[in-house]
């Protein structure tokens, strides 16, 4: 059952969002429904939930504790039931999906290949995309089910860079697509470092080349992080003291940033985080203007209501293009704060374990901590949004197994030994009577 569910899951990760029933005021896709039977699957098997429970599903399950109080408090109770419902689904049936059904390395490397393995081939729709400025697996969509559901200015010349359309392939943006692509890139990255493969040089390069025809920074963002990642990776289990160090130092180095430039430091990170001087100059917009409802709304967010800027802005939409500035703002500081410790303690926990593997598969943790990195980085500059958000805690779900697995591989280390013992004990007792 749970491995028809993971199917489903990825199937519906490429069906593009034309393919939507409303039902009331809730949108309902296919990634959805699947996602909430993940989740039921969880709650029938909620001993086995149980009994692989760390501090990040307490974590998550604070999240969702948090989220419903914003909405209850901002739009009332059946507000607050219908948008945690939907908001459970996509966090928790995402997270337990991945936790469940990955409990391998073997798992983890398949669903990695299948995810890899759709994104290369899709480079031929995504070349014909950019080149021809037509998106055509959209306009398929769009003539079966008869629903347009993508943004108009997508098609406008804003999105059209050097006679080159930013490809947006089955997905709702090139930012979306893009960060989908950067997402598996360590894994194709490393698969092709340790097996060097035709098939598996022409998937990364198939990744690589749609990742350029997005024309968007938040793929070639992560790309740099995920570089800097590497190295604290590749170093981390000799120097620790070393990163800790220079953690804390880079911290110190940001609030001074903060309290002594007119910019601030996350103006300034963001105005250099972007390629488009516009673009970055909106998100400062959004991180100025934005302040002042979260200092008013610290604990419990604005959740759905509008955030307040000046009337000349009105032009720009009410649109946040930063993960962590939007959960902030809707849900309150300890929204944030519950969630980014939760990602922080996986990643960590991963990294500390990350030795403890064998090289057949300590090379797959380590494109998990690679790729996660990158999603909690540029989740300053993105906000994830449509089919990313549960691909986002999927993820998060997906390394569960590394903390398991080490032991695994002991006990069967001290099981065969004890084999090894026990079949060679009668022969070591034959030769002593030999001797005797």
């Amino acid at each position: 059952m749970l491995r028809i569910i993971a199917i489903l899951f990825i199937v519906s990760i490429f069906i593009p969002l034309e393919f939507y029933v409303m039902v009331g005021s809730i949108r309902v896709e296919t990634y959805r429904i699947v996602l909430g039977l993940a989740l039921l699957y969880a709650l029938f098997n909620l001993r086995e939930v149980l009994q692989q429970a760390d501090l990040v599903d307490i974590l998550l399950l604070c999240l969702v504790g948090i989220v419903f109080a914003s909405f209850w408090h901002n739009h009332g109770l059946q507000k607050a039931i219908e948008s945690t419902g939907i908001f459970a689904i996509e966090v928790m049936g995402a997270f337990y999906l991945a936790r469940l059904f990955i409990t391998n390395p073997q798992r983890f490397y398949r669903v990695n290949q299948t995810f890899i393995t759709v994104l290369a081939l899709l480079t031929v729709f995504t070349l014909y995309e950019a080149l021809n400025q037509h998106r055509i697996l959209h306009e398929i969509a769009e003539k079966l089910t008869g629903n347009h559901a993508l943004d108009p200015r997508l098609y406008t010349y804003h999105y059209i860079r050097a006679d080159i359309m930013r490809a947006t392939s089955l997905f709702e943006h090139p930012i979306l697509y893009g960060t989908l692509l950067a997402l598996f890139f360590p894994f194709a990255l490393l698969l092709v470092l340790r097996f060097r493969t035709l098939s598996y040089v022409s998937k990364l390069v198939g990744i690589m080349f749609s990742m350029l025809l997005t024309l968007s920074s938040a793929p070639l963002l992560a790309l740099i992080f995920q570089g800097f990642t590497a190295v604290l990776v590749k170093f981390w289990y000799n120097a620790r003291q070393f990163w800790i160090s220079l953690f804390f130092g880079g911290l110190a180095a940001a609030l001074l940033i903060e309290a002594s430039s007119n910019r601030g430091f996350f103006g300034i990170l963001i105005s250099y985080l972007t390629f488009n001087p516009n673009t970055g100059y909106f998100r400062i917009l959004q991180w100025e203007y934005t302040a002042d409802d979260i200092r008013e709304n610290l604990i419990l967010g604005i959740a759905h209501h509008d955030w307040t800027r000046p009337y000349w802005m009105e032009w720009m939409g009410n649109s946040i293009d930063s993960f962590w500035l939007l959960l902030i703002l809707q849900h309150g500081i300890f929204a944030l704060v519950v969630l980014l410790l939760a990602c922080l303690y996986a990643v960590f926990h991963a990294l500390n374990l990350a030795h403890q593997h064998n090289d057949q598969f300590r090379w797959m943790v380590s494109a998990w901590i690679l790729s996660f990195m990158s999603l909690i980085l540029i989740g300053f500059t993105v906000d994830y949004f449509g089919k990313l958000q549960p691909m986002f805690f999927f993820m998060l779900g997906a390394i569960s197994w590394a903390q398991y697995y080490p032991l695994w591989n002991r006990q069967a280390e001290e099981l065969v030994s004890a084999n090894d013992s026990t079949n060679n004990a009668p022969t070591n007792n034959l030769r002593n009577n030999d001797k005797t």
